[in-house]
């Protein structure tokens, strides 16, 4: 795993645990770094929260000062930041769109457009790996194959960034990834959007789309990559060797493609389709956790799921009895069961003294819903 991502903070963050101990009383409201209130003034700091915040401390998640003020701290470069993200999603959307439409009506490929949007978006994903898991969420059915091959971009560049690839590297993957399903521009839509489950002929017809991809640049005599044609070949192949098309089993699949593979699921997962409603990144996680080692590289699952933790750390969710709060621990084996700081009553009224809910304790509560705006 790259080095860095655990990072370790210096002593001065512990401006908490050496000012309180088990027992006192807060007189100052406790802010995350991002600017939330997460502990409010006059809190009784029991035992079991001020366990929780050597923890936070630890992993540099309070900024353990006042605000003077009602304004989230950076809150317009944030705004500003989250809207030029927006932008480039939207504009690689465009792109996508363009360079398979050229393709379909036999027009070449414009290699240097789609380097110039995965390059962004590598740019993006180093910088603040967030990114992919807030962006998968604004797009709807409409366009699902363009939508996703830039979702799955984002996905597999934070998985490649999270196994310690170079930034050189993850431009081929990232390539690689947005072109993955390009071969689904000869699918008929109306099998691309069927809310039923496919019939045996139009199973076998949507098993061809890697192939047909390869065919496109191979017609037009135009060269990929070795890993990039790998990404569009090999993508559902699986490790146990049930795939398609070629049945390949671990040792012989690339491990750009197994990363993409990983990251096509999670994305089918967390998006929206016209025959269900997307999952929350919990659930998501959940079933990944699950289901989907047996066909997937188990290490990358889990390098995967490791740092989707930390990520979703502070994810503010409803409990299934009415009251609200954060996400404070994951557990490996059971996302749904997290520890969640209660700050809000069932009514919506903030609570005076925060407390824990061990949901792996607590068999009769469980995550109702996630409320999103933290990610």
């Amino acid at each position: 795993m790259r080095e860095g991502i655990k990072m370790q903070f210096p002593e001065k963050n512990k401006v908490l645990s050496n000012r309180y101990k088990a027992g006192d009383i807060l007189d100052i409201d406790v802010y995350t770094l991002t600017g939330r209130l997460l502990i409010p003034k006059d809190t009784v700091l029991t035992e079991t929260i001020f366990q929780q915040i050597l923890k936070w401390e630890d992993t540099g998640v309070l900024a353990g000062k006042k605000r003077r003020d009602n304004k989230q701290p950076n809150s317009l470069n944030h705004t500003s930041k989250q809207a030029q993200n927006q932008l480039l999603f939207q504009q690689s959307i465009e792109t996508v769109r363009d360079v398979f439409l050229d393709f379909r009506e036999g027009h070449g490929f414009n290699e240097q457009k789609i380097r110039h949007t995965t390059n962004n978006l590598v740019t993006q994903i180093v910088q603040d790996e967030k990114v992919g898991l807030r962006l998968s969420r604004l797009w709807d059915s409409d366009d699902y194959t363009l939508h996703h091959s830039v979702d799955v971009c984002l996905l597999s560049t934070m998985i490649g960034l999270n196994l310690g690839l170079t930034e050189s590297e993850l431009q081929v993957l990232a390539t690689g990834a947005i072109l993955h399903d390009i071969g689904k521009i000869h699918i008929p839509l109306e099998v691309l959007n069927k809310k039923g489950k496919l019939d045996e002929e139009e199973y076998r017809l949507i098993k061809k789309h890697p192939e047909i991809g390869m065919s496109l640049f191979e017609e037009q005599n135009l060269s990929l990559s070795h890993e990039e044609s790998c990404c569009i070949l090999q993508h559902h192949e699986w490790c146990n060797g049930e795939g398609y098309p070629y049945k390949l089993k671990y040792a012989k699949i690339h491990l750009y493609a197994r990363i993409i593979a990983v990251a096509d699921v999670y994305s089918a997962l967390t998006t929206n389709r016209s025959y269900r409603g997307r999952l929350d990144h919990i659930r998501a996680t959940d079933i990944l956790t699950n289901q989907a080692r047996d066909h997937l590289d188990k290490h990358i699952v889990f390098v995967f799921l490791d740092r989707l933790r930390d990520l979703m750390l502070n994810t503010r969710v409803r409990l299934s009895n009415g009251v609200e709060g954060y996400v404070v621990q994951f557990y490996d084996n059971a996302p749904l069961q997290p520890t969640v700081l209660v700050t809000e009553n069932e009514g919506g009224e903030k609570i005076v003294s925060p407390y824990l809910i061990h949901l792996k304790e607590r068999t009769d509560l469980m995550i109702e819903r996630v409320l999103y705006g933290n990610i």
